[in-house]
């Protein structure tokens, strides 16, 4: 008698050993191979932001976010890469979903003037206040194979104030970046969402903030291009913010210190995350350092410089609210971050943050970076 396979059965067999051997050569040959998480990193970004016709469909868009899919749904990821500190902890964001709709769209913007209330508040109480923590710490996501020793990092001391205060160059890379935050002017094209030319609604206007707080709270000198490097296109963004800088410099050689201000992106469509805590009884929007590097073969030289800086000024920030920092990236890519030794990305929250968040966040910014210019 001749027994009839089940052909059926067969493939659906085929295929649940088909995925978990996928799923098994991932993980060994990506998650525990260094070189392999960093160039997967390294593109993730790109991929997404540059919408590569082979992602065009939506459903592929959602599956290729290789980066969300990592930092948020991978925990073993997050724990070998973090960073280069043995025992450290794994780095795990306070992220919360949040659902968008026009509902949320329309009450917010009929709060705004009752959010722009409470900041004033949020800023006297901020200003009056002694709290202060003694407690800071430092977590690096390295995404290179540079080996990071950041306890010898805060044992070196870092000052940039030499008798007069530096003057501060911010600008925006991407220039556009928004918050959650309703806006007429919202750009939607392909490849470009949570974006506005609305000065008053994107990074723009955070930096607006940090630039007044700066200057009529600890008498700095700054300057602030409000060039737009990201918008009609969005590939070529750094080129056109290097010439920003090198134009800054040009005419300003008092310039010392250069902000690339952005806001982080994580999530799509209507779920987006947030990434913020409380501080002085208020919700601000948490902050990330991004350092680039000299990996990818670019003419770096000061990448080390900036490091130091960044490690000082995540010191700063984590003494005046321990839970606003985020782990610095330690990147392969330059971030054009060669014009000067100290120069850095901060990323004030995420496109799941409202703009108040933000603005906050600014406050707590200033003030760190003033100490860490002043060598405190």
């Amino acid at each position: 008698m001749v027994k009839v396979v089940d052909f059926k059965k067969v493939v659906l067999i085929g295929t649940i050993f088909f995925i978990l051997g996928t799923g098994f050569l991932v993980e060994r040959l990506i998650f525990f191979n260094q070189t392999a998480r960093a160039v997967l990193f390294r593109y993730s970004k790109e991929i997404i932001s540059f919408n590569l016709p082979i992602l065009s469909g939506g459903s592929a868009n959602e599956v290729f976010k290789i980066e969300n899919l990592i930092r948020f749904s991978y925990p073993l990821f997050a724990v070998i890469s973090v960073q280069e500190i043995e025992d450290s902890p794994a780095y795990e964001d306070d992220a919360i979903v949040i659902d968008y709709n026009q509902d949320v769209q329309k009450a917010q913007k009929n709060s705004q003037l009752e959010s722009q209330n409470e900041y004033i508040e949020f800023q006297k109480y901020f200003e009056n206040s002694t709290q202060k923590s003694g407690f800071y710490n430092i977590e690096v996501m390295n995404q290179t194979d540079y080996k990071v020793d950041v306890d010898t990092l805060l044992k070196t001391s870092f000052k940039i104030f030499n008798g007069k205060k530096p003057s501060i160059l911010i600008y925006h890379t991407h220039t556009t970046e928004s918050y959650n935050t309703f806006s007429q002017s919202l750009v939607y094209t392909p490849g470009s969402t949570d974006r506005t030319l609305d000065f008053n609604y994107n990074v723009v206007r955070v930096g607006e903030e940090l630039k007044k707080i700066l200057e009529k709270q600890y008498g700095y000198k700054v300057y602030h291009s409000k060039e737009i490097n990201d918008y009609p296109e969005y590939k070529g963004s750094y080129s056109r913010s290097l010439k920003v800088i090198e134009k800054y410099k040009s005419e300003h050689p008092d310039i010392k210190v250069f902000i690339d201000l952005h806001r982080d992106a994580i999530g799509s469509g209507s779920k987006k995350m947030k990434v913020s805590t409380v501080a002085f009884g208020y919700e601000v929007a948490k902050v990330m350092l991004v350092v680039g590097t000299d990996k990818l073969g670019l003419f770096h030289p000061f990448w080390r410089q900036n490091l130091l800086f960044a490690v000082h000024l995540q010191k700063n920030l984590s003494k005046i609210c321990p839970q606003i920092t985020r782990p610095i990236n330690l990147s392969a890519a330059r971030y054009n971050q060669h014009v000067s030794p100290y120069a850095i990305i901060i990323e004030v929250g995420s496109n799941g943050n409202t703009l108040e968040e933000a603005l906050r966040s600014c406050q707590i910014i200033a003030k760190a970076l003033d100490d860490t210019i002043m060598g405190r």
